[in-house]
């Protein structure tokens, strides 16, 4: 798979926003609108690419602002963003599943993993259904509840044996 999608050749400020280029010949435009602190920030003073996939925005009070190549490509790429957001759903399905399977064969209820995780019960179901991301504290007291460690809700033991063998 090719990097140029994530790879910014070109960024320049215009009146209304900074205009931008991708290797893979998508270009836009990320609007002021878009950035707050440069409004509250008298504007742009200075603007560079340090490196392929990040822009530096320097504001006329002397703040810097960081803006990552992925922040910058949905600005160009209208199909961006809807295809991130399938590749984030699919994961918190698979994730979902991995944890509802640990539960059940643990012989456990949802009521009682979500108390041993000391989570709600509609949070976990939310978390199994696909429908939430668990943010790490919630993770770790999944794992925990579950006498196990992190990773082993992330992966299976069998897809990180494969990953293992094909490395």
């Amino acid at each position: 798979m090719s990097i140029t999608n994530r790879m910014m050749l070109t960024a320049a400020p215009l009146e209304e926003g900074i205009e931008l280029a991708f290797a893979d010949g998508c270009a836009g435009l990320i609007p002021f609108s878009a950035l707050p602190e440069v409004g509250a920030g008298g504007g742009v003073a200075g603007l560079e690419l340090p490196n392929p996939y990040e822009i530096v925005v320097t504001t006329g009070e002397g703040e810097s602002i960081e803006l990552p190549w992925d922040f910058a490509r949905h600005y160009c790429d209208p199909l961006y963003r809807p295809r991130i957001e399938a590749v984030a759903r699919r994961g918190r399905q698979v994730l979902g599943r991995r944890i509802s399977g640990l539960r059940n064969a643990a012989g456990l209820t949802l009521e009682e993993l979500a108390d041993r995780a000391t989570i709600g019960r509609t949070t976990l179901a939310d978390i199994e259904k696909g429908g939430q991301s668990p943010g790490l504290d919630t993770l770790s007291g999944i794992a925990r509840a579950l006498n196990k460690a992190v990773p082993d809700l992330l992966v299976s033991p069998e897809a990180a044996r494969d990953q293992v063998g094909n490395q």
